[in-house]
């Protein structure tokens, strides 16, 4: 289903990059100055949070590292006094009903009382099997697994947008650079090939893969630092982004699946 690119609302005005400092500053870059941000967009548009896109396959090493960790939650009347009280409360509710089972107890983590480190992935599934631990007195611990807290929220990348950023630097024509650019609404699926090698401040056209349009911003202010210490800001590059086509994600359309199964497409041949 195609969605019409000029009729997206929600969009925040802008997103802010600050690069590395040391990294090249663009000829084209100006004094930085804090520029305004018109009072219908203050509250509307500009999330109170930041979603950042990485394109990251974690190893089979970090995985099982990953597997070992839950967070200890402990519900009772009476809160832990300190962070040894919290350790000590977890620790014995758990070997009251795994006695031996090894674990380490950690400075808490997502609010909870602390995090916990078991030995293996198996004993961490152990335990969860027989959560949540009764406290005497009342209340009970509760493990949350890796990646399951209140806070991580699980998105689904449900469209394909169409984008060009237009101005943009000839000294960040890369692909690195341009994912990194865009990572906190999309992840960069491809770029048009052509722009690589295009006149300076000319349009960049890319695909990138997200939740939804509202998250694409009306500009980019690509930050520069200076290598003082400490640093601070000195200058800055404004890219305007258009939006060009919009794609709703639906795997059960052909369109999105090629012969090797492969579920996109490139709009652009890739560049050598």
């Amino acid at each position: 289903m195609d969605l019409d690119p000029n009729n997206i609302t929600g969009r925040p005005y802008f997103v802010d990059v600050l690069q590395s400092i040391g990294h090249p500053i663009p000829a084209t870059a100006v004094p930085d100055i804090t520029l305004p941000v018109p009072p219908g967009e203050r509250r509307t548009t500009r999330p109170e949070s930041e979603t950042v896109y990485l394109n990251f396959t974690p190893s089979p090493e970090m995985l099982y590292f990953s597997r070992r960790f839950a967070y200890a939650y402990i519900t009772r009347t009476t809160a832990p006094a300190d962070a040894d009280d919290a350790a000590s409360t977890i620790r014995d509710a758990i070997h009251a009903v795994l006695p031996g089972l090894q674990l380490d107890l950690l400075p808490p983590s997502y609010g909870a009382h602390k995090t916990v480190r078991f030995l293996t992935p198996d004993d961490r599934e152990a335990a969860m099997e027989k959560q949540p631990f009764a406290l005497g007195g009342g209340g009970e611990v509760k493990l949350v697994r890796e990646g399951e807290t209140s806070n991580v929220e699980r998105v689904s990348l449900e469209c394909v947008v169409h984008a060009a950023l237009l101005d943009y630097p000839k000294e960040q024509r890369n692909e690195g650079d341009i994912g990194r650019n865009c990572g906190s609404f999309g992840l960069l699926m491809e770029v048009d090939p052509a722009c690589y090698a295009a006149p300076d401040m000319s349009p960049v056209r890319i695909v990138v893969n997200n939740k939804s349009p509202s998250e694409i911003p009306r500009e980019i202010r690509i930050r520069y630092a200076n290598d003082r210490i400490p640093p601070y800001i000195v200058s800055r590059h404004v890219v305007p982004v258009q939006i060009l086509g919009i794609w709703v994600w639906d795997e059960s359309q052909s369109q999105y699946v090629d012969a090797n199964g492969a579920k996109y497409v490139a709009m652009y041949n890739h560049a050598p």
